[in-house]
């Protein structure tokens, strides 16, 4: 067993739920979506509160610059400790999380009244990038295009291969339609993206029906009007 086993199985982040932000001085990056990491922490150590789960150690608020009439910058700071079970032993990471709870912006003083729920999201994210979580883009992989449209290819791939397929059933009945319609049962294998029958989504199953059905409307249509 490798010390990298947990980093290498998490390190990979799916581009669907990454969005990109930039700011002052020019600085761009990429910002990973918590809930997806949440996601990936249940999948990897169980539901939270069993497999792991975040505590608040201790916050503050913190006075920052000056921003005029008397007013100063304010910055709510938690420290957090994420622990988990990997295995059979328990874990755990501490890392601070902050958010300005007053600041200025161009549109003036602001007050952000989520502020200690976003410090704590930003801490519990941080605990999980030290397990590797999305270290990708930690690592600056993200800012290779080709790796970012590899990696789009690979999670759409996935998502392919683990998406609920049609009942027998279902399948059936996809089959029963494609005869009486005389359709080409290749051509709308290739437009719901499946090798058969059998491998169309769950998801796209009604979809697939009312496509044969109205095919089927048309062709008695027709037929009358002959």
């Amino acid at each position: 067993m490798s010390n990298l086993d947990l980093w290498r199985s998490v390190e990979k982040t799916d581009p669907a739920y990454t969005k990109g932000f930039s700011r002052g001085g020019g600085f761009r990056g990429t910002s990973t979506n918590a809930t997806y990491l949440a996601m990936k922490a249940t999948e990897t150590f169980g539901p939270m509160g069993i497999g792991w789960g975040v505590e608040v150690l201790d916050e503050e608020l913190m006075q920052g610059t000056p921003l005029g009439d008397g007013v100063c910058e304010t910055i709510h700071k938690v420290r957090v400790k994420l622990w988990y079970v990997h295995g059979d032993k328990r874990g755990e990471a501490v890392q601070f999380g902050q958010t300005t709870v007053v600041g200025k912006n161009r549109n003036g003083l602001f007050t952000h009244e989520e502020a200690p729920k976003k410090s704590l999201t930003d801490g519990m994210s941080k605990c999980l990038s030290l397990l590797g979580f999305s270290a990708d883009i930690h690592l600056g992989r993200y800012d290779d295009n080709k790796y970012v449209a590899d990696l789009k290819q690979e999670f759409a791939e996935k998502a392919k291969a683990e998406a609920p397929r049609v009942t027998a059933s279902q399948a059936s009945e996809l089959a029963r339609l494609i005869s009486v319609t005389g359709t080409d049962k290749s051509a709308f294998c290739a437009h719901f993206d499946a090798d058969d029958l059998g491998d169309v989504a769950a998801s796209r199953y009604d979809e697939a029906v009312k496509l044969l059905m109205r095919k089927k409307a048309k062709a008695k249509t027709e037929e009358k009007a002959a």
